[in-house]
């Protein structure tokens, strides 16, 4: 195991832990410093068990524990621990469905969700955050050692060529990978020891009003990201929707008279377009960002519960790590 720095926690803590976020890479990383893992397409959340009593946090750190009975009794089994993963709907191929996760999340149809564990940040009596990405690996192997449930699920790890990693991802119409340093501790942030390079451009977007009109009920989504803390207008959403069947609703419930993007050349109001308070975010797949900062045949996932309109700004990946 990788020896440990100073600075640990020396009880395990009870609230909300910050957690490390990937940053966006135009492509994955290579060489014997790098570990790459699949991108799953899901809610991230954070474990926390203590004495048998399970706590389940968004991203955010909202209390979602009572969302999920059965995952809360399979976790109970494990010791001690505080673990970050991503839940997941897995469809008739296998695969992460992030449609078929927002249509999981209601009281009875939870029990088919699974979580991918990935990392931990306390096992075995002490805080695992500042060893190295490997020991804490070995950390979390002996915690979930205690596991009998199908539903809690290890991730595998690939050390081959990083490029190579991704186009077999894609290939097999994964979201992409994610490219972690093995020797890295484990820090709250975004930085450059864990980066993600995706398949297909994605997006998330706050909704700011939708359009209807009389021979096509709903037309679409008029959606925004944040710039210098104002929504800025990024195009429309105009197809993906058959899935979501409560979204007009939740719609209708938040219209308001004034428009909430301020920049983007936002479209003037007529009887089609109707505005709403930026309340909830879209998860998007996207062709591409124009010149001019609109979205190209954007096609909507679902919402995304787990994240606040005001985290959402665009997302541009950067060159590489090294």
């Amino acid at each position: 195991m990788a020896r440990k720095q100073q600075g640990v926690q020396p009880r395990q803590p009870t609230e909300f832990q910050l957690l490390q976020h990937p940053r966006l890479v135009a492509k994955p990383p290579d060489g014997t410093q790098w570990i790459h893992e699949i991108k799953f397409d899901g809610y991230r959340i954070q474990i926390h068990v203590r004495a048998g009593a399970v706590t389940i946090f968004t991203r955010n750190g909202h209390d979602w524990t009572a969302k999920f009975p059965e995952l809360v009794a399979d976790f109970g089994e494990l010791p001690d621990c505080i673990l970050d993963g991503e839940l997941c709907a897995i469809n008739a191929d296998g695969q992460p469905d992030f449609s078929k996760l927002r249509a999981s999340i209601s009281p009875g149809k939870t029990g088919q969700l699974v979580v991918f564990v990935f990392d931990v940040l306390w096992g075995k009596g002490e805080d695992a955050r500042p060893y190295s990405w490997k020991g804490r690996q070995h950390i979390l192997g002996e915690v979930l050692a205690a596991s009998h449930s199908d539903r809690i699920r290890s991730v595998d790890h690939f050390d081959q060529h990083g490029p190579s990693l991704l186009a077999s991802a894609c290939a097999m119409n994964l979201e992409g990978i994610v490219s972690k340093r093995v020797d890295a501790t484990y820090g709250a942030g975004r930085g450059d020891n864990w980066v993600k390079a995706k398949c297909r451009p994605s997006q998330e977007l706050v909704i700011g009003g939708y359009k209807m009109e009389p021979h096509r009920p709903f037309k679409g989504l008029l959606v925004g990201v944040y710039e210098r803390g104002k929504l800025t207008y990024a195009g429309s959403i105009q197809t993906g929707f058959g899935a979501d069947k409560t979204l007009l609703t939740r719609l209708r419930a938040l219209e308001t008279e004034a428009s909430p993007f301020d920049g983007g050349e936002a479209p003037r109001k007529t009887s089609e377009i109707h505005w709403v308070r930026p309340e909830l975010v879209a998860a998007a797949e996207i062709a591409e960002w124009t010149a001019s900062g609109k979205l190209r045949q954007a096609s909507f996932k679902g919402l995304r519960e787990d994240k606040r309109p005001e985290e959402v700004v665009r997302e541009r990946p950067t060159a590489g790590a090294r």
